[in-house]
C-alpha cells in the first residue's frame, strides 16, 4: 500500500484503503492533515481501522441495497475519513459533522473540503456534544454515522490531553437505561435519541460498535430509542491502542459491569473466513454462539496483551431505521 505517514500528515489511498476502484467524487490519493486530538487513521493496517474495516464495508452495503445518503451526517468525525468514504460511496452532498474539539473539526473541515472532486457538496459543521451542535440547523438527514467512545473517563483523565476516542466524560444528565450503562453504550443510546428528529422517515443511524457484549444487548438500544434495528454489518477487527482500550473494559469490569468479551486474532479470522460483512451480519447471532467457548473477558484480555499478545473483538453495525409512529 501507497502511504506516507508523518506527525501531522497522513496520506491515504482510497482505492485500497477504501476497497473500490476508480474514484469519481473525491481524490484518488486523501492527503488528511492533523491534530494531537486527532484519532489517527490506521493507514498501514486497514484491519485496525475504524473507518476501513467497518464503516466503509457498511456504506457499500447500503449502497449495494440502493440506499443512497444525499444528506449524511457523521457524529465525532476525527480526520473526517468518514466523511470522503460517504461522499464517494453514498453519494452524500450534504454532509453534516460534529466533533468535541474545534481544533478536530477545523482540520475535518479543511481534510473534507480538500479532497472533494464533487463540485456539489455542502458542509455543515458543528463543535460539541454528539448531534446538540447541528440541531436545527440539519434535518431530513438519511443517514447518520457514529463510532463513539464507549469507556468513561477515570476522575485523573483531561479531555484536553491529547487524542481520547476511546472514552467520554462519564457526568451525563440524560436519564440513561440501565442496560446501556451497564453496558458501556450510553454515548450510541444518546446519539439515537438526539439523531430522531433530524432525520426523515425512514431514514437510519448506523451506529458502529464493538460487540464486546452480546448483540441481543446492542438491538435494544434500537428499539430503547424508539426504532426498528437490526444488525447491518458484522465483522472483527484487531483490538487498536490495546493498552488504553482493554485496560479501561478491564477497569469497569472489575468494578461489576459487563462482562465484556474479547478473541484471539486467530480465532477471530478463521470465523469471518470468506464472509463479507453483510453476509456476516444475517448470520451474525449464529457466529456470536460459535465464538462463545472462545471469549477472553476484560481481565484476561488485558493480561493477554501485556504479555504481548494482540487480541481482537467483533464488531456490529447497528441499523436503527426512523419509524413514522414514534411519539417523542
Amino acid at each position: 500500500m501507497s502511504t506516507q505517514v508523518s506527525k501531522a500528515e497522513v496520506v491515504v489511498s482510497p482505492g485500497e484503503f477504501f476497497q473500490i476502484g476508480e474514484t469519481r467524487r473525491i481524490r484518488s490519493a486523501i492527503r488528511l492533515e492533523l491534530t494531537e486530538h486527532s484519532y489517527l487513521p490506521k493507514s498501514d493496517d486497514p484491519r485496525a481501522d475504524w473507518v476501513a474495516s467497518v464503516a466503509v464495508p457498511a456504506f457499500k452495503t447500503l449502497s449495494q441495497m440502493g440506499f443512497l445518503a444525499p444528506r449524511f451526517c457523521t457524529i465525532g468525525t476525527g480526520a473526517g475519513l468518514d466523511a470522503l468514504a460517504a461522499v464517494e460511496i453514498l453519494k452524500a452532498r450534504t454532509v453534516g459533522f460534529t466533533d468535541i474539539h474545534d481544533d478536530v473539526l477545523e482540520h475535518a473541515r479543511r481534510n473534507i473540503q480538500s479532497n472533494l472532486l464533487a463540485q456539489d457538496v455542502e458542509l455543515v459543521g458543528g463543535v460539541g456534544d454528539l448531534l446538540s451542535p447541528l440541531v436545527g440547523t440539519l434535518s431530513e438527514v438519511d443517514v447518520i454515522y457514529e463510532n463513539l467512545p464507549n469507556i468513561p473517563m477515570a476522575e485523573t483523565d483531561d479531555l484536553a490531553d491529547g487524542q481520547t476516542s476511546s472514552t467520554f466524560i462519564r457526568e451525563r444528565s440524560e436519564e440513561i437505561p440501565g442496560f446501556a450503562e451497564k453496558n458501556l453504550v450510553t454515548l450510541h443510546y444518546l446519539a439515537l435519541q438526539q439523531a430522531y428528529p433530524v432525520l426523515r422517515v425512514g431514514g437510519r443511524v448506523l451506529s458502529s460498535i464493538g460487540a464486546r457484549i452480546p448483540i441481543s444487548e446492542i438491538l435494544a438500544l434500537s428499539g430503547a430509542a424508539g426504532y426498528n434495528g437490526s444488525v447491518l454489518t458484522y465483522t472483527w477487527k484487531v483490538q487498536s491502542e490495546p493498552h488504553e482500550v482493554v485496560g479501561g473494559f478491564a477497569r469497569w469490569e472489575r468494578e461489576g459491569l459487563g462482562p465484556f468479551h474479547f478473541y484471539p486474532v486467530s480465532v477471530l479470522r478463521e470465523a469471518f473466513d470468506g464472509l463479507s460483512p453483510a453476509a456476516a451480519g444475517a448470520r451474525a447471532l449464529q457466529i456470536e454462539s460459535e465464538l462463545a467457548p472462545y471469549e477472553i473477558a476484560a481481565v484476561d484480555a488485558l493480561a493477554l496483551v501485556e504479555s504481548g499478545e494482540k487480541v481482537g473483538h467483533t464488531v456490529t453495525v447497528l441499523d436503527s431505521v426512523k419509524v413514522p409512529d414514534h411519539a417523542l
